[in-house]
C-alpha cells in the first residue's frame, strides 16, 4: 500500500468527544451568566445555589475519556478541572488557626420540627460543650422534655416565638449561654416577616459581645408549579423564590450596621454558600467555616433524616456562624447527626 489510511474514531470515542466540548460550552455559558445575571432571576439564583452538582459530570466524563482514550476529550475537560481547583480546591486548604487559651466556642443548629431524635441535640452539645447555642425551628410541644438536659449548664436562655412560621407549625428560636445576659431584649429591626428578635449580650473577656439568633424565610417551595407533585424536593425547586429571603438580608444587615458591639449572628440562613447573595453577605460579616473550617461545610440537607443512607452528603451550607470584625475564627467545623434535616456548625471564636 502507499500509505496507511488512518482509522476513524470509535463511535464511542466521537460521542465522548462531542459529550466533553457541550459540557464544557454549557459550563462557559453559565459562568458568563452567573456573573451577568447573578441571582437577579430565580432560575439562575437555583442553578447558583446549588452550584456544587454541575460539577457531577466531570469525574464520570474524565473517567469514560481515558477509558476510550480520548485526548480530545480531556482537553476539553482540562478547563472545568482547572475550574474546580481555584473555585473549589480552596476549601480544603488548612487555614491558619490561631492559639488561644480560652476562646468562645459557638454551636448552631436548626433542629427540625420534624427531628426524628431531638434527645441526640442535647447529647452532641453537651459533648461538645459550647459557651452559646443557637437552635432554630424547636417544637417545643414534642422537644422541650428531650432539651431539658441543657437547662442546668445553660441557665441563661431566651425563647422567640417564630412568628414567620406560625401557618406551617409552631416552633421558637432558644438562645442558651453559659453567661448572663447583661443585655436581653426584643428588638424590631424591620426584617420583612419576622416582627422581633431578640438582642442578647454577653461579657467575654471584658468585651461586651452582642448575640443573634435568625431563621430566615426558605426560597423554596413558594408557590410556582407547586400544584404538580408532592415530592419536597421537587416542590422546593420548582417554587424556588428568594425575593422575601434577600429582602430579609437587606433589613439584616442595614441593622447590623448600627450594632456598636462586636456581634455573632448564627442560624439557618436558607442561603447556599455558592449563591452570588452569599458574597453580599459575605461583604459584610465573616464567615467562621470559610475563615477556619476544611471542606465544603455542607450542612443540608441531611440524608438520614430522610431515611436515605448515611453515607449520601448534604449539598449545600446555608447554615452559619457569621461574626462581626471584632472576632475572629480559630476553628469550624460541622457536627453529627443529631435528628434533623440540617446538620450543626460549631465555631470557636477568639476577641482581637
Amino acid at each position: 500500500m502507499a500509505g496507511s489510511i488512518s482509522p476513524h474514531p470509535s463511535l464511542l470515542r466521537r460521542i465522548t468527544n462531542t459529550a466533553a466540548l457541550s459540557y464544557l460550552i454549557l459550563m462557559i455559558v453559565y459562568l458568563v451568566l452567573r456573573f451577568t445575571i447573578q441571582d437577579r432571576h430565580w432560575i439562575m439564583s437555583e442553578i447558583n445555589s446549588f452550584a456544587p452538582l454541575l460539577f457531577i459530570p466531570l469525574p464520570i466524563l474524565s473517567l469514560v475519556s481515558i477509558w476510550v482514550r480520548s485526548r480530545r476529550a480531556l482537553l476539553y475537560l482540562l478547563p472545568i478541572v482547572i475550574l474546580v481547583a481555584i473555585w473549589i480546591g480552596p476549601r480544603f486548604l488548612p487555614k491558619n488557626r490561631i492559639t488561644q487559651a480560652i476562646p468562645l466556642r459557638v454551636m448552631s443548629n436548626n433542629v427540625s420540627h420534624f427531628n426524628i431524635d431531638p434527645e441526640r441535640v442535647a447529647r452532641l452539645a453537651l459533648a461538645e460543650n459550647p459557651d452559646i447555642i443557637f437552635l432554630q425551628e424547636v417544637q417545643l410541644s414534642d422537644q422541650e422534655q428531650a432539651l431539658k438536659p441543657l437547662d442546668d449548664a445553660y441557665p441563661y436562655q431566651t425563647r422567640q416565638q417564630d412568628e414567620m412560621r406560625t401557618g406551617m407549625y409552631s416552633a421558637v428560636n432558644i438562645t442558651y449561654s453559659r453567661f448572663p445576659f447583661v443585655i436581653s431584649k426584643e428588638i424590631d429591626p424591620h426584617i420583612p416577616g419576622m416582627p422581633t428578635l431578640y438582642r442578647n449580650v454577653i461579657e467575654f473577656r471584658g468585651q461586651r459581645v452582642a448575640l443573634y439568633n435568625i431563621h430566615l424565610l426558605s426560597p423554596g417551595g413558594a408557590g410556582r408549579w407547586t400544584n404538580l407533585t408532592n415530592n419536597y424536593f421537587v416542590h422546593y425547586a420548582l417554587g424556588f423564590d428568594d425575593a422575601t429571603r434577600n429582602s430579609q438580608i437587606d433589613a439584616l444587615l442595614a441593622y447590623l450596621a448600627t450594632e456598636p458591639y462586636p456581634y455573632i449572628v448564627a442560624g439557618d440562613f436558607n442561603t447556599s454558600d455558592f449563591s452570588m447573595t452569599y458574597t453580599q453577605i459575605a461583604a459584610r460579616m465573616q464567615d467562621s467555616f470559610a475563615e477556619a473550617g476544611v471542606g465544603l461545610g455542607s450542612s443540608w440537607p441531611a440524608a438520614r433524616a430522610f431515611g436515605w443512607p448515611a453515607f449520601i452528603p448534604p449539598i449545600i451550607r446555608i447554615d452559619y456562624i457569621w461574626h462581626s470584625a471584632g472576632l475572629q475564627a480559630v476553628n469550624a467545623w460541622k457536627g453529627d447527626f443529631d435528628g434533623s434535616d440540617h446538620l450543626p456548625m460549631f465555631a470557636d471564636l477568639a476577641l482581637k
